[in-house]
């Protein structure tokens, strides 16, 4: 019997190929399949993001590179020095790229380690965004085409994975364009500063996507993942009724009669906005 024997690249895009299979096994009623999705997917992401260290140079998979002598059984890097060494280096890794990556690396563990619960409609939704942010990744930085990596079965599903997470946001961004439009539509420039209207950043699906909405906790909601909580939207101060971002006020009981209300840093004398004689 044949010795079979893979390099780094080839090891991860085979574990890619067969995540891709099981998905595929999981959209046609075998749900169970999508748990080695998550196991095959999150060894591709591990293995290809070590991959991506070595075009650096070679020695730097490796947890010593400057170990006396390095073998092959020589302990390497994990996932978070891998993104860590990436970042440092200078490519740009977002925010939620990473939180995804460590939520699937995290059920990962649990399938393997321990008992787990799989939500299989966020597992599918996850897999789709990982894949889609993948494929922006390597484009952005060249590193491979990925594409021809994918076995011919599977290259419908790849394309689709990697094109639906981009089509619901250019609709997102469309619905805030069209947002924007119906705001100032009919009303002056120079009379634009009193309009309230604001655009916020989504810190939950990482895009520029919260745009007002009635019907909203909050008052606005992201027009992408629904998120309706972003620490940049503005609300009033209840002592002086003045607009700070929610992240910088304090809700507190300031009375202690139960009445909860924000205050903003002035008003609670935070030495970092006011100077006390």
């Amino acid at each position: 019997m044949a010795d079979i024997e893979l390099d780094l690249l080839e090891n991860s895009v085979d574990s890619l190929n067969e995540a891709l299979a099981k998905y595929q096994q999981g959209k046609k009623g075998n749900e169970k399949a999508y748990k080695f999705c998550v196991q095959h997917l999150s060894h591709f992401l591990e293995l290809i993001l070590k991959y991506y260290v070595t075009q650096s140079h070679p020695l730097l998979i490796y947890k010593n590179p400057f170990a006396k002598t390095l073998e092959d059984e020589s302990q390497t890097i994990g996932l978070h020095e891998a993104i860590n060494f990436l970042k440092n280096e200078g490519r740009e890794i977002s925010e939620k790229f990473e939180k995804d990556i460590k939520w699937l690396k995290k059920l990962r563990n649990n399938i393997e380690h321990h008992k787990f619960q799989m939500d299989v409609e966020e597992v599918e939704e996850t897999i789709g965004r990982l894949v889609s942010a993948f494929v922006e990744f390597d484009e952005e930085h060249e590193n491979i085409d990925l594409g021809s990596y994918i076995a011919i079965d599977q290259f419908k599903l790849f394309h689709r994975l990697a094109s639906t997470y981009e089509g619901r946001l250019e609709k997102a961004k469309l619905k805030v364009k069209e947002a924007e439009e119906e705001a100032y539509r009919g009303i002056r420039p120079k009379e634009y500063e009193f309009l309230d209207f604001n655009i916020y950043h989504c810190y939950e699906c990482d895009h520029d996507t919260m745009i007002p909405e009635k019907g909203s906790s909050s008052g606005y909601k992201c027009s992408f993942c629904n998120n309706e909580e972003s620490r940049d939207i503005e609300v009033n101060c209840n002592m002086c009724g003045g607009r700070w971002p929610v992240g910088g006020m304090k809700y507190e009981d300031w009375e202690g009669d139960g009445s909860y209300e924000h205050f903003c840093p002035y008003c609670r004398r935070d030495p970092e906005h006011v100077k006390d004689d």
